[in-house]
């Protein structure tokens, strides 16, 4: 039996269930694999004591094994001194592994747990690394971390990436690297995201009190400039000023769900002044809600928008596809690999409020054409857990027998 030692500082805990949500899919996707036993380690900060950041780095981690567990290290805040940060981490994990001795290592985020790359190679270790994209495209304008996330990069087994970009970015820059990177989706359970009968819609609405008399659009996204919640925000006003729009407004009028993580600063500020000035348009904001609240979420929406100025590989697409809803998306990152227009929604270019508002309108006029079953079926078929399971299960093997196969 294998020992797979799973790394990652982003996790959800229980008092923050959204956080890394898919995260806990893939954990949950490993330790189903067949003879291979998990071990989660969760590289924490230390925090100063009564801090809210001290308050959530203490909360228990959502749903894991006894044995699972954080591992505390010294870090210092905007990526300064990494060459500090990569000892602390470095030193923590070692002190960890030590005790736990697993036969290879998945280390989730370039940064910063990429920073004990180096240190854990020389303990012998066949070391996975999934780069996200925001721990890629970020540390590249600290000069000083620049080198050391690179020679993490050369010194790594197997590199995964969340999307084609990312991985042809990553090329340009480490063009060596192209014997052992390749790319590899996120995935989602859809046996939690299902298609609700019609009975379980009205039951999701009632619970959210969503009259029934509307018509419900839901977007999963923060509020932070490259999920463009702001061109989403431009969009209804256009519609509001469409004659087509108005008319097929006036039986069910449109309201739309925005789910997300309010992060504090100019941007929110921006987004809360404009719809304090319109309250005529139809978005709620909401804070993020646990994986197990989202579903209803989804279950009472008619369909989904993501307006997003970049992406990597979005879950909540999955989520809302495995759903059965129609989807309006911008064409960035992997959405044109979860979004087919011919039957399962529209796709724009970003930053083109005018042209998502085209899109709202057409899918909104043509809710009853698209078929829920047929949206859901290819998310089964490419991006369900077990997909992933299976793909981690011939890679995890493969490495640790060449691994072997040298030391010998």
């Amino acid at each position: 039996m294998l020992k797979i030692g799973l790394i990652t500082h982003l996790f959800p805990s229980e008092h923050d269930q959204h956080r890394g949500k898919f995260m806990y899919d893939q954990y949950r996707a490993i330790r189903a694999i067949p003879d291979m036993n998990l071990r989660l380690i969760v590289p924490t900060p230390r925090a100063v004591p009564g801090t809210q950041r001290w308050k959530t780095n203490r909360s228990p981690l959502h749903q894991v094994a006894p044995t699972d567990e954080r591992v505390l290290y010294t870090s210092l805040p905007n990526r300064s001194k990494p060459l500090f940060i990569q000892k602390n981490i470095s030193n923590a994990l070692i002190k960890k592994l030590a005790l736990e001795k697993p036969d290879l290592l998945h280390i989730h985020w370039l940064y910063p747990n990429g920073l004990a790359i180096p240190k854990l190679k020389k303990m012998g270790y066949p070391i996975v690394l999934t780069v996200h994209g925001s721990d890629w495209y970020k540390s590249l304008n600290y000069l000083d971390l620049k080198p050391l996330l690179f020679d993490a990069l050369k010194q790594v087994d197997c590199i995964l990436c969340s999307g084609p970009k990312l991985k042809n970015d990553i090329l340009e820059e480490i063009p060596e690297l192209e014997s052992k990177i390749e790319v590899i989706y996120n995935f989602i359970d859809t046996q939690i995201y299902t298609v609700p009968s019609a009975f379980e819609s009205l039951r999701a609405m009632e619970r959210l009190k969503w009259k029934d008399q509307q018509n419900h659009a839901l977007c999963v996204a923060n509020i932070r400039h490259e999920k463009g919640i702001d061109i989403l925000i431009d969009a209804l006003k256009h519609l509001q000023k469409n004659n087509d729009f108005k008319e097929l407004n006036q039986g069910q009028p449109l309201l739309v769900h925005v789910i997300g993580i309010k992060e504090a600063g100019k941007y929110l500020d921006s987004i809360k002044k404009k719809l304090d000035e319109d309250p005529s348009i139809p978005i709620i904001l909401y804070d993020p809600v646990s994986p197990d609240d989202l579903k209803g979420y989804y279950q009472a929406a008619d369909f989904f928008i993501l307006p997003s100025r970049s992406e990597g590989f979005n879950v909540s697409l999955l989520e809302a596809s495995s759903c059965g809803l129609p989807i309006v998306a911008t064409k960035v990152g992997g959405n044109d690999l979860v979004v087919r227009t011919h039957h399962s929604g529209k796709l724009v270019k970003p930053g083109n409020s005018e042209a998502l508002a085209q899109a709202i309108l057409h899918v909104y006029s043509h809710l009853d054409t698209y078929k829920k079953e047929t949206i859901r079926k290819r998310i089964v078929n490419s991006y369900d857990l077990k997909v992933l399971t299976e793909k981690l299960q011939s890679l995890y093997s493969q490495l640790v027998s060449e691994f072997r196969q040298a030391k010998n």
